[in-house]
Parts: structure tokens; C-alpha cells; sequence
């Protein structure tokens, strides 16, 4: 049986994309703006908000 990837994503599935090791920082990204969809206290986070999310926080720093 082949695994399919699930668009919604559990915290510790975005916590794993994102390289992250406690949910602190999770939560801080939650309070930042991140998405996050509840149903009966199961919380998801979908994929395409967690990339949007991190796009939109991309800084350049190339020196000038």
C-alpha cells in the first residue's frame, strides 16, 4: 500500500517540513499569522498555507 500525502498537515507533520523542534516556535508562527484549520479540537494546517506563509516572511539579505 503506497502512502498518499495528506494536503492537511498535523503539527507535528508542518513541524517536521519546516525543520522546527519544539512547538514554542510552531506557536509563535500560529501567532504570526499561520493558518490554522480546527474541526472537533483536531487542528490541521494545509500545506499550501504553510508555503504561503513562509514566502511571505522571505527577507533578502544580499548585501548591496
Amino acid at each position: 500500500m503506497q502512502k498518499t500525502e495528506s494536503e492537511y498537515l498535523s503539527y507535528k507533520q508542518a513541524m517536521e517540513i519546516l525543520g522546527l523542534r519544539n512547538y514554542r516556535t510552531l506557536t509563535a508562527y500560529i501567532k504570526a499569522g499561520l493558518p490554522v484549520i480546527e474541526v472537533a479540537n483536531s487542528k490541521r494546517i494545509k500545506r499550501t498555507d504553510l508555503d504561503d506563509f513562509m514566502t511571505s516572511h522571505y527577507v533578502n539579505n544580499k548585501e548591496e
